[in-house]
Parts: C-alpha cells; structure tokens; sequence
C-alpha cells in the first residue's frame, strides 16, 4: 500500500489531465485518497461538481440500502423481453474457435429466468458445435460448459456475484440516478449490452 505522503506528492506533480482520468477511476480509491484527491481538485479550481462525482462514485451501497437496491434490481423490467418476471444475474459463456486459436466471448446479463434459458441455450449449443476446433479450444470448451452447468444449479449464488458487480461498476450512476438522473432499468441495459474479457 503507497503512504498517502507520497500519493500526495504524486498527485501535485501530475497535469491536470491527469488528475481528471484518476477521478474518472475513483471508485477504487481508499477514503482516505479521496480525500487527498479533492484536496487537490479544490487547489486546482477545478469545480465543486468533480467533488461531487468521486463522492458519488465512492459512495458505496451497504446494509439495508443495499438490500433495498438489489430487491429494486430483482424488480425491475426484464430488459429483453419487457416483462414483469423477477431478474436474476447471469454469465454467459460461448467459445468459436478458428483452427489455431479461439475466441472466448462472456456476457453478463441481469434478465428474466425465461430469457435465460433461451441465451443459454444458445451460447451452450454455439460452444458444443464451435469450441472444439482449435487446441486451446478443445481444453477450453469442456470447462466452459461444465462452469455454465454449475451456474444453472447454483442460481442464486451466480446471480448474487452479477448484481454485486453491476453495483460496483455503477455506483455512481445510481447515486446520481437517485437525483432523478435516468432510471434503473436503462443502466441494466446498459449493463447487458457490454461485454466483459473472459479469464482463460
């Protein structure tokens, strides 16, 4: 762990572009380097708003104000098919491989059990016809499908991983959504549009 002596000294010797990227990031910072951090915002009369963004970034959900949040996720409008069903996480896995190498495509998505099936089905039968056809493929196909079939048994679990993630990736964004600035369900399908790099 850097001494915050010498963070602070890192941080008045950095352009201000510099400082706008670490403030960009600043839901990975200890309190007590956001507090360094608008320390040299202020100095910098860079405006109070910035402020105002890494406390919303680093404004972290706990206790009851996390439950009520994930209980407002499960609840929100399946994003895929618009209806009211209960929302679970889940990962999505599918590999294609072309001859020397592979690519290992993973989705995270927060949707209706119903549309679940359907996504993996579709990424389990796309990885038992296409995975097999390069080396790394052939050792990487089996444990993909094996780790999507533990996911189907293990719902709950799997699907708590999801949602904690997408609360990490998105505190800010709530905490401003919460200040009438969009709404939940646009910020899950955003969520469910991205894709993540798969650990291999």
């Amino acid at each position: 762990m850097i001494p915050l002596e010498d963070i602070r000294k890192n941080y008045e010797k950095y352009d201000d572009t510099t400082i706008l990227k670490i403030i960009s990031e600043a839901k990975g910072l200890r309190k007590e380097v956001v507090s360094l951090l608008n320390d040299e915002i202020i100095k910098r009369n860079l405006g109070t708003e910035l402020i105002k963004f890494v406390a919303e970034e680093t404004n972290f959900y706990e206790g009851i104000e996390r439950t009520n949040l994930i209980n407002e996720i499960k609840n929100s409008v399946c994003t895929h098919c618009n209806n009211e069903n209960e929302l679970y996480g889940y990962t999505f896995n599918t590999i294609i491989s072309y001859l020397i190498w592979y690519n290992h495509e993973q989705k995270l998505q927060i949707i209706c059990s119903t549309c679940a099936k359907s996504f993996r089905l579709k990424s389990m039968l796309t990885t038992l016809a296409l995975g097999w056809w390069s080396r790394p493929g052939l050792f990487g196909t089996p444990a993909t499908l094996i780790s999507d079939l533990i996911e189907i048994f293990r719902k709950e679990k799997y699907s708590q991983q999801v949602i904690d993630y997408f609360i990490h990736e998105n505190t800010g964004k709530i905490r401003r959504m919460e200040k009438g600035k969009g709404t939940l369900t646009t910020l899950i399908k955003k969520f469910n549009k991205k894709k993540v790099e798969a650990e291999d």
